[in-house]
């Protein structure tokens, strides 16, 4: 199912001078393409943006630990044949004709993954933002803050692969990696019924690098989300040094984009490599008025899904384990005290029951700072 949003606010602004002969939504996007885009906004959140094609041992390296075919195949199809021919008769070709040429072979690939859910031009919440630089640290032309992202095309999970409780369990606030407090609900839905979002798309008439400059921090913030959320469920405010935890993070907290322009598109991977907490690779670029390259384009992201719906998704429903793992022993404890220490009838009396609503609120509680703590 697919929505449009087309909402704007200010907030989606990077701080900068702004012409009167142009508009919000203009300034944005052509700040992508500006040559200290990313020294000034993407590296100050620590994102590292390569340019160079990943070479064949290293893609074949990560492909393997998330599981993926290495090699690209080829699968026809009326609607990649379409695409083709359609971009193909066109001279020059626009952002916005391509998000409409595009959605067709999209929704293609995805028939069989039932449990995806796409928005199109739909602004995030800037809960996941990593490293979010503060007012008062923005200095202009030197560190400015990361627009909120606006994918032209943003696909996730719906709801439907999640659970009643699984779904109550993501709701409430937690404390990020500052020990602030955090909207669990807009973490695992950036933008409205979408959650945990794992491949972007953007096409931008600027340039290929304004797109894949878009694409960065907003691939970054889809894994900023889940890390902080890891982190708050399985030790809020302490260093996790479990290495099978932290593995299959690594491969949880990994999405991918395709950044547009013109007839070109790039597809990207986004994951943590060592020490960078948000890095960019090229996989590969694809002419799009080729029909071979389309339809091994549409393969590519046809596996992404595949990935993404048998192994991302069991990671993250394992992170809800754990989470609710949490919610549990602490029912349990307060049971336990209750049975030690007061009769039953003096346990009870004049005291509410706890839903299990309330249990969960308690649990996220723990996971504020002390200065958040009610009064």
């Amino acid at each position: 199912m697919i929505r449009k949003s087309n909402s704007v606010t200010a907030r989606s602004q990077p701080r900068r001078l702004s012409s009167s002969t142009r508009s919000q939504k203009s300034e944005r996007r052509t700040s992508f393409g500006s040559m200290d885009y990313r020294a000034t906004t993407l590296e100050p959140h620590h994102i590292i943006v390569e340019d160079q094609q990943m070479d064949d041992e290293r893609w074949s390296r990560l492909a393997f630990a998330l599981g993926m075919p290495y090699s690209d195949t080829r699968r026809s199809s009326p609607e990649a044949t379409r695409f083709a021919q359609q971009v193909r008769s066109r001279r020059t070709i626009s952002s916005k004709e391509m998000t409409s040429l595009l959605l067709p072979l999209l929704v293609a690939v995805a028939k069989d993954h039932k449990m995806m859910k796409c928005r199109t031009d739909a602004l995030f919440h800037r809960d996941g933002i990593p490293d979010d630089v503060p007012d008062y640290e923005v200095e202009e032309g030197w560190k400015m803050q990361l627009p909120t992202p606006k994918p032209t095309i943003t696909l996730g999970y719906s709801s439907g692969a999640f659970n009643s409780h699984q779904l109550e369990l993501q709701h409430g606030i937690i404390s990020n990696n500052r020990g602030e407090p955090c909207d669990l609900h807009k973490l695992s839905q950036p933008v409205p019924d979408v959650y945990w979002p794992f491949f972007i798309i953007e096409a931008l008439d600027d340039s290929m690098l304004a797109a894949r400059n878009a694409c960065a921090g907003s691939a970054a913030t889809c894994n900023n989300a889940l890390m902080v959320f890891a982190g708050a469920a399985q030790e809020p405010m302490k260093a996790y040094h479990d290495m099978n935890f932290l593995w299959n993070l690594s491969k949880a907290a990994q999405s991918f984009s395709l950044a547009i322009n013109g007839k070109t598109a790039c597809l990207n991977t986004h994951n943590s490599e060592g020490c960078l907490p948000h890095a960019v690779g090229v996989i590969r670029t694809y002419r799009l008025d080729d029909e071979q390259e389309v339809e091994a384009m549409a393969a590519r992201i046809g596996s992404i899904f595949v990935w993404a719906e048998n192994c991302r998704l069991q990671w993250i429903s394992d992170l809800l384990g754990h989470f609710d793992r949490r919610v549990q022993l602490c029912k349990d404890t307060m049971a336990k005290n209750g049975v030690s220490y007061d009769p039953t009838e003096l346990a009870n009396f004049g005291v509410v029951p706890k839903t299990r609503r309330s249990i969960i609120k308690s649990v996220i509680a723990e996971s504020l700072p002390r200065w958040a703590w009610p009064l």
